[in-house]
């Protein structure tokens, strides 16, 4: 006979801490490329729950005082409290770390004591996600551009229905860049 008792008391526990570390870490597989290739080796990785708070209009992501004290920019994504990724995109956020961050960020205590500084999801930078990840926005190095310091001929680089197709690739660059931009 299996004792729910048991199972009810472990599921409202939560995870270990091992059980976090371990989940935490495989989250992080995910942006281990984006951290190598910027040079980030120790990236100060904390997963986090976004959620409203009574009284607030906007989502916010807590921190624990002992994780701003590290003095780091920090590097999320957003979870449930199972650590289990909340986003089918994976988008990687950034908050740089703010030295007045105990006299700038709201305070709040849970209801198990626990006190953690909220801050607004709009604060966060976006870094990338899974559709962005490994992809040039633009390639300044398409050999079908004309270098317009090489020309010597007056006459136009471009013909019209050139020019409208450069320029419709301009907007189709752009537009990317403002649904980038708006995902935040």
């Amino acid at each position: 006979m299996i004792n729910t008792k048991n199972l009810n008391n472990k599921k409202k526990m939560g995870l270990t801490p091992q059980e976090r570390k371990q989940k935490v870490a495989s989250l992080r597989e995910e942006h281990e490329d984006y951290f190598q290739t910027e040079a980030i080796i120790n990236a100060l990785y904390i997963p986090k729950m976004a959620y409203r708070p009574t009284g607030k209009d906007e989502l916010h992501v807590s921190f624990f005082p002992s994780e701003f004290e590290k003095g780091e920019d920090i590097y999320t994504e957003f979870v449930s409290i199972d650590y289990d990724t909340e986003d089918p995109k994976r988008t990687l956020y950034y908050h740089k770390h703010n030295p007045h961050w105990q006299e700038e960020y709201e305070i709040i205590t849970s209801n198990s004591g626990f006190q953690r500084h909220i801050i607004p999801v709009s604060e966060l930078k976006v870094i990338n996600d899974v559709t962005s990840r490994g992809k040039a926005i633009i390639d300044f190095a398409n050999p079908d551009l004309p270098n317009p310091d090489e020309s010597t001929d007056t006459a136009p680089l471009l013909s019209n229905a050139e020019l409208i197709n450069a320029l419709s690739e301009i907007n189709a660059t752009l537009n990317k860049l403002i649904n980038v931009i708006q995902k935040k």
